[in-house]
């Protein structure tokens, strides 16, 4: 935040009743939280990048969707044998596969 608006939030903070101030207080509190997560968020894969030698691999960082994005434009052959098994498979099977392939995806996104 810059000053001005601290200082607008001081003056904000003065002038109201105690239950108000209470309620603006935590939501200082909150926005400084959510603040000190998104830096070390930044921070801790900006070390990550570091740590991989200059190396540069996309598929490392970002969300799983985002990855799955990235694997797709750099792999459209795998992606279309992909779509094609699962229309010949059917929805059925595809469930199927999904239910047994969710819970060791989910684990091996617990051990990263």
């Amino acid at each position: 935040m810059s000053n001005a608006s601290k200082d607008a939030d001081l003056v904000l903070l003065q002038a109201t009743d105690p239950q108000a101030r209470e309620v603006l207080q935590r939501i200082e509190n909150q926005r400084e939280r959510l603040e000190g997560r998104r830096l070390a968020r930044q921070q801790a894969l900006t070390l990550r990048r570091d740590a991989a030698g200059g190396q540069h691999n996309p598929m490392a960082y970002g969300t799983l969707a985002e990855r799955l994005i990235n694997f797709g434009r750099e792999h459209p052959l795998v992606c279309a044998g992909l779509v094609g098994a699962g229309l010949l498979l059917g929805p059925r099977k595809l469930i199927r596969m999904a239910s047994i392939a969710m819970p060791i995806v989910m684990k091996l996104r617990r051990s990263h």
